[in-house]
């Protein structure tokens, strides 16, 4: 695929849009979890395909559009949906919403997801911070730039304040837990065997997509927030088959509580 390269085009055309406005802070939304919008006021977007060279979503559950607001009174551009390395895109193309972000100047984004809980203590509708990752993807969205970008990952996803984070959301009745994610390519759930491998290696979480995005937005100079939302319990954890539609549900599920989460975080992050 050709489409996803060069962002400044569509940078431009959003630009001429908004005037002088200028979003602070980007935000991913994954699998179900698209109602966040619902919560911006002063709002307005456009469909993906509106911007050059950018195609429409192509998964259930992502509607393919960019929204600009203010979300708890933060000027934000979000991303009501991604692209994924499954549907045929590079490491570096799925991560173009992270670069046309910058463009337009944000200086933070948060990374969501819908991912498969490992840990014991994880259960469907439950959130996790994300502290570190494993990208078990042969791919990187700084593949073949030049000159090489040789950043250091070890302080990639802010995490610092979840301690507060979580006793707050825990009065709210919100439960938050704190691990690592891991990146497998997809579409295909992992089988049990590849689940006791993650566990193995120190995974708490695995989903599809968010890595790629945190390391562009780290080599680009933006801080990250990722937060994964449990949507089911990894393979071989129960008897149920897993199925894209329980993904989605779990975000309707996760509705009200999205929202208190990421009220309380904007409080913390700065």
């Amino acid at each position: 695929m050709k489409l996803l390269g060069e962002v400044r085009p569509a940078a431009e055309v959003l630009k001429q849009l908004l005037g002088p406005w200028q979003p602070e802070t980007a935000l991913v939304l994954g699998s179900g979890l698209a109602s966040l919008t619902d919560s911006l006021t002063e709002a307005r977007s456009l469909a993906f395909e509106e911007l050059p060279d950018f195609p429409p979503a192509g998964v259930s559950g992502h509607s393919g559009r960019i929204w600009f607001g203010r979300l708890y009174d933060r000027p934000v551009i979000i991303f009501q949906g991604r692209y994924h390395y499954y549907e045929g895109y590079s490491a570096y193309q799925v991560a173009a919403p992270v670069r046309l972000a910058k463009e337009l100047g944000c200086s933070n984004i948060l990374l969501t997801n819908a991912a498969g809980g490992l840990a014991s203590a994880f259960y469907p509708g439950h959130f996790m911070l994300v502290a570190d990752h494993l990208n078990l993807v042969p791919d990187n969205p700084l593949r073949a730039l030049s000159p090489p970008s040789f950043i250091d990952l070890c302080s990639l996803y802010r995490h610092d304040f979840y301690p507060e984070l979580k006793r707050l959301l825990h009065d709210a009745g919100v439960v938050l837990h704190q691990g690592s994610l891991a990146w497998m390519c997809g579409p295909s759930y992992e089988t049990p065997a590849e689940i006791r491998m993650l566990e193995m290696l120190g995974a708490d979480a695995v989903s599809m997509s968010t890595i790629p995005e945190a390391i562009m937005a780290k080599s680009l100079g933006l801080e990250i927030v990722a937060i994964s939302l449990i949507a089911n319990a990894a393979a071989g954890k129960n008897s149920k088959p897993l199925h894209h539609d329980d993904v989605l549900s779990a975000g309707q599920s996760a509705a009200d509580s999205f929202p208190i989460l990421v009220s309380n975080l904007f409080t913390f992050w700065h």
